[in-house]
C-alpha cells in the first residue's frame, strides 16, 4: 500500500528519529573508550536499527490496520 500523494509525513518523522540515534550514537562513540564501550555502542546500534524498523512498519501497515477496523466497526454496527 502505497502513501498518499505528497507523503504521509512518517518519511520526516523516521529521518527525524535517524538523526537522533546518529547524534545519540556519536555520544555513546565519544565515551566509549575502551572495549566494553564498544559493545555498548554495538547494542545502541542494534537497538536504534530495530527502532527505525518498527517506525517503517508501523508507517508501512498503519493504513491497512486502519482500514481493516472500520469494516469491522461497520459490520458490528449493522448488526
Amino acid at each position: 500500500m502505497n502513501p498518499p500523494e505528497g507523503g504521509s509525513g512518517g518519511e520526516a518523522m523516521t529521518g527525524r528519529l535517524v538523526e537522533r540515534a546518529r547524534a545519540a550514537l556519536g555520544q555513546l562513540r565519544r565515551l566509549a573508550g575502551a572495549e566494553a564501550g564498544q559493545t555498548m555502542v554495538e547494542y545502541a546500534i542494534v537497538a536504534a536499527l530495530i527502532a527505525v524498523a518498527a517506525m517503517a512498519a508501523v508507517e508501512a501497515l498503519g493504513g491497512g490496520i486502519s482500514t481493516v477496523f472500520g469494516n469491522i466497526v461497520s459490520s458490528i454496527t449493522g448488526i
